[in-house]
């Protein structure tokens, strides 16, 4: 009979430790794999929140909602003929009851911006509202989904009712966690490089600025978490599409300058 051979025990361990080491090995890599994928759909995520943030920004900024009294104009044209002696009279228009000039304003400095927007969703077809609402967005503290940490945070104001206080009122809401700068610079017509404040109120100090809106605003962005990992930035320039600004007068600062380089109307 012929004989027979088979493993023996020292061949069975030798094989069963070489089967966990590449076992381990293999193990090992998959965890590692894992880890670099979560690590980089983590960093695509906070990226794409960057994202959305700057293009909800960018579409406020360009529906930009700048009123203007149109009637107001038109009475104070008709008070000014009837002044003249050599003009046909015509009777001043009186309105049934005193009205308020609905103005809006636009309001903002480097870390914060305040104005009137027509984005805005209507969600039920019965409620009664405006299209345009006040927005603001700005920088400030808050706390993470489950209350362990906080951080700095951008966040989103929208007011319903439109007043001549365009920075306050209305409902807050976070955008965006780990913000570590936020800024906003702003040009407009007969400005010669970008300023870092803007103000349409009544209280403003620049003739440029006074009752007018800018043509275009840029946002800048930067985002790290608190372990100080990768670093995130951006930078976009929003125009606004109508500004709506009345026509500069002869003797007001930019009158029949060039036109804006930045694709609104100029003077």
């Amino acid at each position: 009979m012929k004989s027979r051979h088979g493993f023996t025990l020292l061949e069975l361990v030798i094989a069963i430790a070489i089967f966990a080491m590449l076992s381990a090995f293999v193990a090992q890599s998959i965890q590692n794999g894992v880890r670099a994928k979560q690590k980089v759909q983590a960093q695509i995520d906070e990226v794409s929140r960057m994202r959305d943030s700057l293009k909800l920004i960018s579409k406020d900024i360009n529906l930009a909602y700048h009123h203007l009294d149109w009637e107001k104009e038109l009475q104070a044209l008709v008070k000014k003929k009837t002044q003249n002696p050599q003009a046909t009279a015509v009777p001043e228009p009186q309105p049934e009851a005193p009205r308020l000039d609905p103005t809006t304003h636009f309001v903002g400095d480097e870390t914060s911006i305040n104005f009137v927007t027509m984005n805005n969703a209507r969600f039920q077809t019965d409620k009664k509202m405006a299209d345009f609402v006040e927005v603001g967005y700005e920088l400030k503290a808050c706390q993470s989904v489950d209350g362990k940490t906080s951080s700095q945070c951008l966040w989103r104001r929208q007011s319903g009712p439109v007043d001549l206080d365009v920075t306050k009122g209305g409902d807050q809401m976070v955008l965006l966690e780990n913000v570590t700068e936020l800024k906003f610079r702003y040009l407009g017509e007969g400005k010669q490089d970008w300023v870092s404040d803007w103000n349409s109120t009544d209280q403003s100090n620049d003739a440029l600025e006074k009752g007018r809106y800018p043509l275009a605003v840029e946002i800048s962005l930067t985002v790290q978490k608190s372990d100080k990992s990768k670093k995130h930035s951006m930078q976009v320039v929003a125009n606004v599409h109508f500004p709506n600004n009345p026509a500069p007068k002869n003797n007001q600062p930019g009158a029949g300058g060039p036109a804006d380089p930045v694709g609104g109307v100029g003077p």
